[in-house]
């Protein structure tokens, strides 16, 4: 039995709102993705997921402090008649593999409250090469049809993990929309930009994320400066500041 629970800090209604989850994962691409998202769009907090057994942290925001699983809106204007407003769940924190399923159950429960009727989960993948492309696999027709209108790479056979693998088959067991993306990213550091790279296709279903990347593409090159830097001291970990900064 679940010990997680959803918090509600508002009644604003969406319009057949398409929700994003990016979770800490292979070189955070999720977090960081969504994050940066939330930035530039200015999102607001409407919901957050809370449970005694998760890590004790608090994010302060704007002055206020939030749990660290939060649920953010954004309402689209002026996009025509097949306009669909924006969810995104997001976190810092990394759970046990057992509270995946909890976590996967309420978000469903938080979604269907909300009206999301498609989901798209970003996940990052070990890159052990320098020519690895974006992969992507969907839980019903629809997401599969959507995946070949993107042109991205469909995975036929392998595994993906966390609570992206959870969502994935618990969504084609009851019918719902899921599409997993599955981003190439350092396995060894935080990686912006994996995380940049993901908003070109996310771009083509959700227009309002044809957002400028540079930010994100300069912190990557910040982060290769300073493990060029280590390493020309002879150092091989990461950066101390790079750890304080993402863990």
């Amino acid at each position: 039995m679940t010990t997680m629970k959803a918090i509600k800090y508002s009644d604003r209604k969406y319009s057949c709102p398409i929700a994003i989850v990016g979770m800490p994962g292979i070189g955070l691409v999720g977090s960081i993705m969504t994050s940066f998202v939330i930035r530039e769009l200015k999102m607001e907090v409407v919901a957050a997921i809370t449970s005694p057994e998760f890590p004790p942290y608090t994010l302060i925001q704007n002055g206020k402090p939030y749990p660290p699983i939060r649920i953010y809106g954004h309402e689209r204007r002026e996009c025509g008649d097949d306009c669909r407003d924006i969810i995104i769940v997001t976190s810092e924190i990394t759970l046990r593999p057992d509270q995946y399923c909890g976590l996967s159950a309420i978000l469903t429960e938080v979604f269907d409250e909300l009206g999301v009727t498609s989901i798209i989960a970003i996940e990052g993948v070990p890159q052990f090469q320098e020519d690895m492309s974006i992969l992507a696999c969907g839980s019903s027709k629809a997401s599969v049809d959507k995946i070949e209108e993107l042109g991205l790479k469909k995975l036929e056979d392998g595994l993906v993990r966390g609570l992206t693998g959870v969502m994935l088959y618990e969504a084609f067991h009851s019918g719902k929309d899921v599409i997993a993306m599955l981003c190439p990213a350092n396995p060894a550091l935080p990686d912006p930009r994996a995380a940049a790279e993901i908003l070109e296709p996310l771009s083509k279903i959700v227009p309002e994320l044809k957002i400028d990347a540079e930010p994100l593409y300069k912190e990557a090159e910040e982060i290769e400066n300073k493990i060029k830097q280590q390493q020309e001291y002879g150092y091989d970990a990461a950066p101390q500041d790079i750890k304080q900064l993402y863990g």
